[in-house]
């Protein structure tokens, strides 16, 4: 969970990604590129999303207590945060979404030891200046150990599911799913996809060819079932275990032999690792046989390019954080 400066980080990981990029337009003879590193804010929060908060065409950030308007990425207040422990804040990812059906961006957030999810109410174009957005309880989840929180279209209709990721293995995995009124607002439901049976680090991605998205995560995976994928539990395959894995973990066929792989990072130590598919048994049994991507030795938080292991284009850009977990918000990881 320990993730300090996340602000900066995630701008320092833009540069990461983007090596690549400059590095082909130094061989096409091209101009090399410059960037600019501005720290925003300092403190223990581990969430962030990023988008257009304000309705001017501009990318704009929102990170656990504060919001930033670009272009200068002024600091805004959105919400207080508890603090817990030594260095914790109550925020272990957030998401920009339109919950009211006004047309701008609010932020729905999870919290690591609360099972109760907010949203917070975006107060419109020219009335930033106030001491809070109105909170608004979406759902009690009934669990209080999430490592983090995903917003991830897992049924592909288009609308995008709130997902728990626990680092208690005693908890279930639970899919919420957001349903917008003739009002505008959304309101949310639960569907369990296990009762039991979870753990630090969760992807998502279609690993039995079916054409549906699984969800991967510390210990094995889960199967969304062929009809109506919330009309009963996932079958659940106990393929695999992993140490602390990250968040997110990226579901990829990296070899190009039509079977879905996997990358995950150590989240708690040093690593990260690639697992490969090997044809699946006649029983649906999956083998991951570990094609490590580095070793053990590289500094922790260092950040790593997803081109640089062969990713296709089709993978947004991002990066894998080798080191305590990320969630990313793209409407995370």
């Amino acid at each position: 969970m320990k993730l300090k400066s996340l602000i900066s980080v995630v701008l320092i990981s833009s540069i990461a990604v983007g090596v690549s990029a400059q590095q082909r337009g130094k061989a096409k003879g091209g101009p090399p590129h410059k960037w600019r590193v501005q720290q925003l804010h300092k403190d223990n929060n581990e969430g962030i999303a990023v988008g257009d908060i304000d309705g001017d065409g501009m990318l704009d950030i929102s990170a656990g207590e504060y919001w930033y308007q670009a272009p200068e990425f002024k600091q805004r207040m959105v919400r207080k945060l508890e603090a817990f422990d030594t260095d914790f804040l109550e925020n272990n990812s957030e998401h920009l979404y339109d919950m009211d059906g006004d047309g701008d961006l609010d932020v729905l957030a999870g919290k690591f030891k609360t099972s109760i999810v907010y949203w917070y109410e975006n107060p419109g174009a020219g009335k930033y200046d106030v001491e809070a957005w109105t909170a608004h309880k979406l759902i009690d989840t009934g669990t209080a150990h999430n490592e983090a929180t995903f917003l991830h279209d897992i049924d592909g209709d288009g609308t995008p599911e709130f997902i728990e990721n626990s680092w208690n293995a005693k908890d279930p995995t639970q899919i919420v799913r957001l349903h917008r009124g003739d009002s505008g607002e959304v309101t949310a439901t639960q569907h369990f996809v296990s009762d039991a049976g979870n753990g630090h680090g969760m992807g998502f991605g279609n690993i039995n060819g079916d054409g549906k998205q699984d969800i991967v995560f510390l210990s094995g995976w889960f199967e969304q079932p062929k009809d109506e994928p919330f009309s009963r539990r996932w079958r659940y395959h106990h393929d695999f275990d992993l140490p602390h894995a990250s968040c997110p973990m990226l579901v990829v066929d990296l070899n190009k032999d039509g079977r879905k792989d996997f990358i995950w990072a150590d989240a708690h130590n040093y690593g990260l690792y690639w697992h490969e598919q090997l044809k699946r048994q006649a029983d649906g049994t999956t083998t991951w046989p570990n094609r490590s991507a580095t070793g053990h030795s590289p500094p922790r938080g260092q950040w790593f390019p997803l081109t640089a292991f062969g990713c296709p284009s089709s993978i947004p850009p991002m990066a894998l954080r080798n080191g305590p977990s990320l969630s990313k918000s793209t409407t995370k990881l």
